[in-house]
């Protein structure tokens, strides 16, 4: 046995279906910036396996995770199990990031569930410090279910008895009444992560950044992650500190600010200036929305050169009504990530988008993200006049893809 080491860690649990990213990351630069040691499981990853689990945001470094794969394969044999019973690809990593973070000795860990949460392999800890729900949307139905109230249900597994629980201000009622209920049977006590507190400036731009202001104190942050909607991952983060100060974690109001301001979680609605590119990870309803007031916010309608690809278990319909309703658009590239048999076919995308937007602006394909990088390249040097803004979205692993690219990533 390997004993149970994610027993033994300090630990934020965070769930969610969208913003759990944008709240683990944010949280563990602050831990960072606080002094503290933090190791950080994510998924997934946008170029190398090894981002899905860091320490101060530094990815696990090739002989430690080579370590850690080789000790607990040779565990795993020493068991003589069935093949068939060995732990799934996500089950492997999550327990190299347990073993990992023991043997580091960090001070604190935030871990980010998978898929839902309680059947995520993350969900094996027994009493976390703290546990988080961000948002409950239509998403991974296959496999959550087909209402809000199921969905939740998932997502409240990661509740624990007598452990406090962060929500996020965002729920549907219905998501919300079935967490609350479940945290009132393990008698955890529930906060609400209000933002009604947290003022966005009103004057920010994609090269100034997001300024936030804290009503109530007073204080201002100035985030590193552009999309408004941040300022509900913000009051998240902000109530964690709360209950964590509680329990004798010093975190400062300074490295508060300067976690905020110095947060790296990239493909979020990330800005390159003079790629003039942005990023966005957005992949289902929910997200498309956030992307749809991150546009309003900074962009106001502002033609745009749009590249989209989309997993194939996912509609086209909110993807192409966010295209449609942002304006008239410069010109649409097609594309899809490996392996392309889980993505919409390029061509067969493009067409729907031709018939369904009606748009007069050319519609082209493209086989690989890069393929479609250097083709929005050629399109955006045709309109130079116009400074056009390139919007990569519809898939983390194409912005990731095209992260790499730009050597960023």
């Amino acid at each position: 046995t390997l004993g149970s080491p994610q027993d033994t860690l300090p630990m934020v649990h965070i769930a969610g279906t969208n913003g759990k990213g944008s709240v683990t990351a944010m949280l563990s630069s602050v831990f960072k910036s606080a002094g503290y040691t933090v190791g950080t499981f994510t998924s997934p990853h946008l170029v190398h396996v090894r981002e899905r689990i860091a320490i101060n945001g530094n990815p696990i470094l090739p002989d430690d995770f080579q370590f850690e794969v080789s000790a607990l394969k040779n565990h795993l044999e020493t068991l003589a199990w069935n093949r068939e019973d060995w732990p799934t690809y996500f089950e492997y990593l999550n327990v190299v990031a347990y073993q990992y973070f023991k043997r580091k000795n960090v001070d604190i860990t935030v871990f980010e569930t998978g898929l839902g949460g309680r059947l995520d392999s993350t969900n094996v800890v027994k009493h976390p410090n703290l546990t988080v729900i961000t948002t409950i949307g239509m998403d991974h139905m296959q496999h959550l279910g087909d209402t809000l109230g199921k969905i939740a249900a998932e997502k409240a597994g990661i509740v624990k008895p007598g452990v406090p629980l962060v929500l996020g201000d965002t729920l549907p009622k219905e998501a919300s009444e079935v967490i609350r209920e479940r945290a009132r049977a393990l008698e955890a006590p529930v906060f609400e992560a209000t933002a009604d507190f947290l003022q966005v400036d009103p004057n920010a731009s994609l090269d100034t950044g997001l300024g936030i202001l804290n009503t109530e104190t007073g204080n201002q942050y100035r985030l590193s992650l552009l999309g408004p909607y941040q300022k509900h991952n913000v009051a998240i983060v902000l109530g964690c500190i709360k209950q964590l100060r509680q329990q004798g974690f010093a975190i400062e109001e300074s490295a508060i600010q300067e976690g905020l301001a110095h947060t790296y979680w990239p493909v979020r609605f990330q800005y390159f200036s003079i790629e003039r590119l942005i990023l966005d990870g957005s992949h289902n309803q929910d997200g498309f929305y956030t992307l749809e007031q991150s546009l309003s916010y900074y962009l106001k309608g502002q033609p745009l050169l749009w590249l989209i690809s989309l997993r194939a278990n996912r509609s086209p319909e909110s993807l192409l009504s966010l295209i449609a309703r942002h304006g008239n658009p410069l010109g649409i590239i097609v594309t899809q990530a490996q392996p392309v048999h889980l993505y919409h076919p390029a061509a067969a995308l493009a067409k729907q988008a031709q018939e369904s937007l009606q748009v007069a602006c050319p519609v082209k394909v493209a086989e690989t993200p890069t393929q479609a990088l250097a083709l929005l390249r050629q399109m955006q040097e045709i309109l130079a006049s116009q400074k056009p803004i390139g919007l990569v979205t519809g898939s983390l692993y194409t912005a990731g893809e095209i992260l790499h690219c730009l050597n960023r990533g």
